[in-house]
């Protein structure tokens, strides 16, 4: 497995037909519907087995100067529990703290707390269920300077 940046037109198809399979798809969302407006200004990055296959991606983009907010972070349901979110997630703050980012926002699902608990990040509230049925907490990292 390796961590990079989607460039080729077939990494692009790949990083959000993955996206939409693992976080849209279950719920009878449109393709289509992984996107948003912040897609050309975000920082993304996808973890490949050795064939190439996409078997995880994530994205960060800036909220504000100081505050960068980590957006559709999914990984392959055979691959979970193999470390690939916390490369994924490691490689989202390296770019954040060479943004000068001093914490991190994310939106996370209830089933993801727990993952993000164990990479320092805090819960600080609810965030909106989304689809009326996915319970999402608003969670946040503090940078070290």
């Amino acid at each position: 497995m390796y961590i990079t940046l989607p460039q080729s037109e077939q990494d692009w198809s790949a990083y959000y037909d993955l996206r939409w399979r693992v976080l849209r798809a279950p719920w009878r969302q449109p393709k289509g519907s992984e996107r948003d407006e912040l897609e050309q200004i975000a920082y993304h990055v996808m973890v490949k087995t050795a064939t190439d296959r996409t078997i995880g991606v994530g994205r960060i983009h800036p909220a504000s100067v100081e505050k960068w907010q980590i957006r559709y972070m999914a990984v392959e349901k055979n691959f979970r529990d193999q470390g690939i979110g916390k490369m994924l997630l490691l490689e989202l703050e390296r770019h954040a703290r060479t943004q000068r980012a001093t914490r991190i926002v994310l939106n996370a699902r209830n089933s993801a707390t727990a993952f993000y608990l164990k990479h320092d990040f805090k819960i600080f509230g609810e965030a909106p269920t989304l689809y009326g049925v996915i319970k999402h907490q608003c969670m946040q990292k503090i940078l070290p300077a």
